[in-house]
């Protein structure tokens, strides 16, 4: 592996294309998207004993139902892989198995009503979002960059083999984004081990995406991910075994423990960028230099409109107006927020 000796104005640099970067922005935006679809498929809709892992299999299903080995084959993953990962989907009353016509030994999945309903209620929830963000950045700038979006996909051949047709899926922006934001993980990991991080594996990216220049806290990270602190400080371990971080006393609170990148973090971080940036070459051969560029500029608006992650890399805490504003908006959405901060502009009345 080339190693890169930064400069301290380099170094900075490299950092901040680290956390301002397309691929950020994308993935950010996709898990806020998922995120939201969850909650909301739990508590407004009644869907229980949901999983991000569901998706893919709910949509492959369809309405005619499909065979285990043509999910497997579209997802490139063993039968037996594919079966151990429709059982907690069949566990939780979404999926059934009924023998396949064409073929007495073979079994087919279909969706029951449960499952129908999940993916209506996933398929609305997520048009609503497409219209979010709209309200965010424009019309305009969603429909033309879903279809940016859409090119990329169509190239990649990332959807059913039956959606791969000579033009891109007239489709929008939320629905796009999952497969994206799942390709780009697994091609910046290729990228980047191949600069020398062979034991990166795709989890790492929890706690390495979330260290700011003042270090990363395990309880922070977890919050922002919805996981357990446990998770993340397993993790956290490994990263510090592998010599890419190291644990600190936080200097602002002598209980707590601050995560901080090593030399070999640091290289991790400069090997990151230069994945990015190979990345985004790819994508500029695929829709070229200006539509990648317009693309690039909505997913920061929206990544920056939704003001995600915005504690990671600006120094904030606990009491900060900024930063309970961010936790209001996370759980009240974009109607809660409106509808307190019109009662926040409302002039009180004495009752008394």
């Amino acid at each position: 592996m080339n190693q890169i000796i930064a400069k301290p104005a380099e170094s900075e640099s490299i950092r901040k294309r680290y956390r301002d970067n397309s691929c950020r922005h994308l993935l950010g935006t996709a898990h806020y998207l998922q995120t939201r679809v969850m909650n909301t498929l739990k508590t407004q809709c009644g869907h229980k004993h949901l999983r991000l892992g569901f998706t893919p299999y709910i949509s492959l299903i369809g309405e005619r139902g499909r065979r285990l080995t043509d999910i497997a084959e579209v997802l490139g993953i063993s039968r037996q892989a594919c079966n151990q990962a429709v059982k907690p989907i069949e566990s939780a009353g979404y999926i059934a198995r009924k023998a396949d016509q064409t073929d007495g030994r073979a079994k087919t999945l279909y969706l029951t009503p449960a499952g129908v309903k999940l993916r209506s209620d996933g398929t609305r929830i997520v048009t609503e979002l497409d219209r979010e963000f709209a309200a965010i950045v424009g019309n305009d700038a969603i429909a033309d960059t879903s279809k940016t979006l859409g090119k990329i996909y169509h190239h990649l051949a990332l959807g059913p083999a039956q959606e791969r047709v000579p033009r891109p899926p007239e489709v929008g922006m939320g629905a796009l984004l999952p497969a994206l934001a799942d390709y780009i993980l697994h091609r910046l990991m290729e990228l980047t081990r191949d600069k020398g991080h062979r034991r990166l594996q795709l989890r790492f990216g929890q706690v390495l995406t979330l260290i700011g220049p003042s270090g990363g806290r395990i309880q922070q990270i977890a919050t922002i991910h919805d996981v357990s602190k446990q998770a993340i400080s397993v993790i956290a371990t490994e990263l510090e075994e592998q010599g890419y971080l190291q644990r600190n006393p936080d200097p602002t609170d002598a209980r707590q423990i601050v995560l901080n990148f090593t030399p070999r973090g640091n290289q991790l971080i400069a090997d990151s960028v230069l994945s990015v940036e190979e990345l985004e070459h790819e994508f500029a051969a695929i829709v070229g230099q200006a539509a990648l560029k317009r693309m690039n500029i909505t997913l920061r608006q929206l990544y920056l409109g939704l003001q995600l992650e915005p504690d990671v890399f600006e120094k904030h805490n606990s009491s900060d107006i900024g930063h309970l504003a961010h936790q209001l908006q996370q759980e009240l959405g974009p109607q809660g927020s409106r509808a307190l901060a019109r009662l926040l502009l409302t002039p009180s009345v004495n009752t008394r």
